[in-house]
C-alpha cells in the first residue's frame, strides 16, 4: 500500500508528543496534527535527557523556531553533564558518570577506539577518570572557558592540541517542556492541535487506519499515525494485537513516588542527576533553577508504598508531599511499527528512570525513522522494511536493559532487594558473557557491535559502559595495568592522562559556577567561548 505522506497525526501530547511533532515539522514537509486532551495528566515531575534533546532544540533550517537559551529561560531547565551515583556498590561510596565523555586514543593502538585513558584510571583503582567533565560535576561549573588560551593550547606538544567536548543535556520540568514545544510547534507552518481524546478508529480492508474517532465524535484522517499515549498504548497495542516483552525478571523496580523539593536560598544548582541508592531501590534528584524534581523508584515486592514513603521521609528528615504513586512494568512492545502506525515514548517501552532512557529513546526512535525509513511516498505493505525497524528498535531497548542490569551488580546485602537485584539470574545471556570476557581483558568497542545486538544506528557502547564498570569496580586494576604494558603504551598513556588532568583542572577553575550562569545565560553564551559538542 503506497501512500503519499501529506498528513501525520500524533495521538498524545506531553514531552513525547510535542517532541515528536517538533522533529517531524523540522525534517519533513508534511502537515502535523496533534490530538491530545488536557484532561489527561502527564507523567513525571522532573526528568533528565541526553545530548539527543539538545539536537532537537537546535535543528537548523527547520520550521520550528527554538533554541537552548529560550528553552532555559522559559522552562527553568538546567544543563546536565552527567550522573552522580551514590551508595550503589556499597553504602558510603559514590562515583560520577559524565555524558559522552569521549576521548580518542592518540596512539591509535591497538585501535583508535581503545580507551587507554580510562584503562589507565582503572589500573590506578580509580572509580572515575579525572577529566574535565568529572570536575564540572564535582564543582557545579558550566563550561564557559577560552580553549585557545596561550598557556595551555599547546600543552600536548606540536600538532597534538586537545579538544574538550562537553555534550549538552538537560534537566527539565516535563510539563513546562511540553508547553514550550507545543507553543513553538503551533507558531510554525503546518501544525494543528485538537483538544480531544481518541476512543476508536476506522480501518480499511487491509487493516490500515483511515481515520481516528474522538470522544466528541470528530473524525481525524491521516496518512501516518504516531502513538504517544504513554502506558495506555492506545494505537499500537489496543487497536492492534501487539506482544509485550517484559523485563521484570531482569529489573525489579516497578513503582515510583515523585515529589518536589524547593531549592534553598543560594543552594548550588547541580550539574548532575543524583541517583541515590536506598533500601529497596533508588532516589532521583533532578536540579531545576527553582526546585528539584525528585522521586523514589522501588520494588513493591520488597516493600509497601506506605513504607517506601516513610523511608524517604527519614532520608530527608521531613514530611514529603508525593504527587502520586506510579506503577509500571518494565519492558517493550514487540512491534513499535505496525501498518501505518508508529509508536514512541512510553507507548513503545519503559525500563526505569535510570540513565534518562525515556526522552532519549523518544527522540532516537523518531530520528531513526525519519533518517533511514521515511520517504514522501511510503509503502506500508513492505513488511521487510517494517521488520528491520522493529528489530533495530527492539535491540536498542534490549541494549539499554542490559546496561541498566549492570548497575545492580552491587556488593550490598543489607536488604533482600539488593541481594535479589544483584543475583546472576537477572543477567541476560549477552551481559553474562560480556562480564565473563571482561574478567580477562578490558572492554572494547567491538564488544557492543556484535551482529546479534543490531548496532549501527544508535551510539551507546563503550564510554558509558566503562564508566559504570569502573564505578561499580567490576574491572581488575591488575588486568588493566598489564594490558597497557603489554601493548607498550603504559608510559605514554600515563603522560597523557596527567596532561588531561592538569588541563582539565585549569579549565574548570576558569569556568563559571552554575548560579552565576543562570542569572543570565544569554550574556555568558555571547561573552564566553563555550565548549559544546
Amino acid at each position: 500500500m503506497k501512500t503519499k505522506i501529506d498528513e501525520i497525526v500524533i495521538v498524545g501530547g506531553g514531552t513525547a508528543g510535542w517532541a515528536t511533532a517538533t522533529m517531524l515539522l523540522d525534517r519533513t514537509d508534511a502537515n502535523v496534527t496533534v490530538v491530545a486532551s488536557k484532561e489527561i495528566p502527564t507523567i513525571g515531575v522532573g526528568e533528565s535527557t541526553t545530548a539527543r534533546f539538545h539536537g532537537l532544540l537546535n535543528i537548523s533550517n527547520g520550521r520550528v523556531e527554538k533554541d537552548n537559551i529560550s528553552f532555559l529561560n522559559e522552562t527553568g531547565a538546567t544543563y546536565k553533564f552527567g550522573i552522580k551515583h551514590t551508595d550503589w556498590r556499597v553504602k558510603g561510596e559514590h562515583f560520577y558518570s559524565p555524558l559522552g565523555d569521549n576521548y580518542q586514543n592518540h596512539t591509535t593502538y591497538p585501535t583508535p577506539e581503545y580507551d587507554n585513558l580510562r584503562t589507565y584510571a582503572t589500573s590506578k583503582g580509580l572509580s572515575q577518570s579525572e577529566f574535565y567533565n568529572s570536575y564540572l560535576l564535582e564543582q557545579n561549573k558550566v563550561n564557559c572557558v577560552d580553549i585557545n588560551d596561550d598557556k595551555y593550547k599547546n600543552i600536548f606538544g606540536d600538532n597534538k592540541k586537545i579538544k574538550l567536548n562537553v555534550p549538552k543535556a538537560y534537566h527539565l520540568d516535563t510539563y513546562k517542556t511540553g508547553v514550550y514545544l507545543k507553543d513553538r510547534c503551533l507558531r510554525s507552518k503546518g501544525c494543528n492541535y485538537i483538544d480531544d481524546e481518541v476512543v476508536s478508529c476506522k480501518k480499511n480492508d487491509f487493516g490500515f487506519i483511515q481515520h481516528l474517532i474522538t470522544k466528541t465524535g470528530k473524525q481525524v484522517s491521516g496518512d501516518l499515525f504516531i502513538d504517544c499515549t504513554g502506558f495506555k498504548r492506545l494505537l499500537i497495542s489496543k487497536f492492534y494485537d501487539n506482544e509485550f516483552i517484559s523485563y521484570k525478571d531482569n529489573l525489579l523496580v516497578n513503582s515510583a513516588i515523585p515529589f518536589h523539593l524547593k531549592n534553598k536560598k543560594d543552594e548550588p544548582i547541580r550539574t548532575y542527576t543524583h541517583a541515590w541508592a536506598q533500601k529497596y531501590g533508588w532516589l532521583w534528584e533532578i536540579p531545576l533553577q527553582e526546585r528539584k524534581g525528585c522521586g523514589y523508584v522501588y520494588s513493591d515486592n520488597h516493600t509497601t508504598d506506605d513504607e517506601a514513603l516513610k523511608e524517604i521521609e527519614q532520608v530527608y528528615g521531613h514530611k514529603i508531599e508525593p504527587n502520586k504513586v506510579i506503577k509500571f512494568e518494565t519492558g517493550r512492545v514487540k512491534q513499535p511499527w505496525i501498518k501505518n502506525v508508529l509508536s514512541t515514548g512510553l507507548a513503545t517501552a519503559f525500563i526505569e528512570p535510570l540513565e534518562a532512557t525515556s526522552i532519549h529513546c523518544t527522540v532516537t526512535q523518531i530520528a531513526e525513522f525519519i533518517e533511514n525509513y521515511y520517504t514522501k511516498t511510503m509503502n506500508f505493505s513492505n513488511q521487510s522494511l517494517i521488520n528491520m525497524y522493529n528489530d533495530n528498535i527492539g535491540n536498542m531497548w534490549d541494549d539499554y536493559r542490559d546496561f541498566l542490569i549492570m548497575h545492580y551488580q552491587s556488593k550490598r546485602i543489607d536488604t533482600h532487594f539488593w541481594i535479589d537485584s544483584s543475583n546472576i539470574k537477572r543477567h541476560t545471556h549477552w551481559l553474562k558473557s560480556r562480564l565473563e570476557i571482561w574478567k580477562d581483558r578490558m572492554p572494547r568497542l567491538f564488544d557492543y557491535q556484535a551482529p546479534n545486538k543490531g548496532r549501527g544506528f544508535y551510539d551507546f557502547g563503550l564510554t558509558l559502559y566503562l564508566q559504570i564498570l569502573m564505578g561499580m569496580k567490576l574491572l581488575k586494576k591488575e588486568m588493566a595495568e598489564k594490558e597497557l604494558k603489554e601493548f607498550g603504551i603504559y608510559d605514554t598513556t600515563k603522560e597523557w592522562y596527567d596532561n588531561f588532568k592538569n588541563y582539565s583542572q585549569y579549565c574548570v577553575e576558569r569556568s563559571l559556577t552554575t548560579n552565576e550562569y543562570y542569572k543570565d545565560p544569554n550574556k555568558y553564551e555571547n561573552e564566553y567561548k563555550t565548549i559544546w559538542k
